[in-house]
């Protein structure tokens, strides 16, 4: 049947989640940066020189929340527009980024890996930066129509997994959760199942970078 997790532990959970993902987005920067040779010198000591090797904890910290403020702004450029035309409210706005989440999926499963780890970090930000801060709220407006899901976190065959997404986020899309009560109790369980999905979507991918 698998484990209840409170909410306070999914929450927890959640934050390591993130922190993984924003992680993810980084190394996939390829070579261009230069950020993996700048922190980790050559096992031949070669062609960096020792004081670049031995960078200062704190420099690197700098190094990587300057990277991460730098992703962030790239974002929200790109999807200028879009966010934007963000709801206000809780519901309707989770329905709303789930439906942009939607239409990353076929790029995130199908092409290249550049292209498909592209459309994989803008869903991956979508879903930190905007649904899921509306779906905290919507677990507090509507706390007694929440019903405990059973999360499993286990593993899932891509074209499993593809399915499975498409699924739930349409299933968030179509929910009228202003009209019906038995609605918002299966808004916050879909909402639930998509945390669910979107953390072994993580370990997907970062299955298929540990190959590269």
């Amino acid at each position: 049947m698998g484990n209840l997790i409170p909410f306070e532990k999914r929450k927890k959970r959640k934050e390591k989640v993130n922190q993984s993902k924003k992680k993810a987005q980084i190394v996939t920067e390829k070579a261009d940066t230069g950020c993996q040779e700048m922190l980790n010198p050559r096992k031949d000591g070669s062609s960096i020189d020792v004081d670049d090797a031995d960078i200062e904890p704190e420099q690197q910290i700098e190094f990587w929340k300057n990277m991460k403020n730098e992703l962030e702004e790239n974002f929200r450029n790109k999807y200028s527009d879009v966010l934007a035309a963000g709801p206000v409210s809780s519901g309707p706005k989770m329905q709303y980024f789930a439906d942009v989440m939607l239409k990353l999926i076929p790029n995130i499963f199908h092409g290249n890996l550049d292209t498909r780890f592209d459309a994989y970090a803008d869903f991956c930000e979508f879903y930190i930066s905007e649904f899921d801060p509306a779906y905290s709220d919507y677990i507090r407006e509507n706390k007694k129509f929440e019903k405990e899901y059973q999360y499993k976190f286990g593993t899932m065959k891509t074209e499993k997994l593809e399915e499975e997404l498409k699924k739930c986020l349409t299933k968030i899309v179509e929910i009228s959760p202003e009209k019906k009560e038995e609605d918002k109790t299966e808004l916050l369980y879909q909402a639930a199942r998509l945390f669910e999905l979107d953390e072994i979507l993580l370990v997907l991918f970062c299955e298929e970078l540990m190959k590269e």
